[in-house]
């Protein structure tokens, strides 16, 4: 046999090979969808935290009447894989649409809540643990958590807030 013919005859074994896995796999199909973000940052946010969730519970509307306010919520961003070399703060930054209602014209660290009718003149305030409101845009910063052993920030950190 010519050394041509064994080259088409392997060529063509391995198509068969090929043709007969994908017609195995045919009838049991998935789909796969890839995404990230390449990020300009020391860190990376945990990806359960990426679409972050908190729970404000049930409010009555009279208790938000005339600029009422709500127990304030804990919530924490985790980032991981951080990398720093002499920095010792890190700056956060929320965005959104400013809301100044009539209870609260000096238009202080109120987020505009867009949920229709039933939410009109209704805002969120973010803040610091301690209970400091966050103005939309203002950059926060906050100490990193430092490794004693390596005198460089440690690679997981979590920042705290209150909503």
């Amino acid at each position: 046999m010519s050394k041509f013919a064994k080259t088409a005859i392997a060529a063509a074994m391995v198509m068969g090979a090929v043709v007969s896995s994908s017609a195995f796999a045919a009838g049991n199909n998935g789909t796969a969808r890839f995404y990230g973000t390449i990020e300009d940052s020391p860190c990376s946010i945990v990806p359960d935290d990426h679409k972050l969730e908190v729970d404000m519970g049930d409010i009555g509307a009279a208790k938000l009447t005339g600029g009422g306010t709500t127990t304030p919520k804990d919530f924490q961003i985790r980032l991981q894989d951080c990398v720093f070399s002499t920095e010792t703060n890190m700056e956060t930054t929320f965005t959104g649409t400013n809301y100044a209602g009539p209870a609260n014209t000096d238009n202080y660290a109120l987020f505009n809540v867009d949920s229709g009718v039933a939410m009109k003149n209704v805002s969120l305030v973010i803040g610091d643990t301690h209970g400091k409101g966050y103005k939309v845009g203002e950059k926060i910063v906050q100490p990193i958590v430092m490794d004693a052993s390596t005198s460089k920030g440690k690679d997981k950190q979590t920042l705290n807030f209150k909503a």
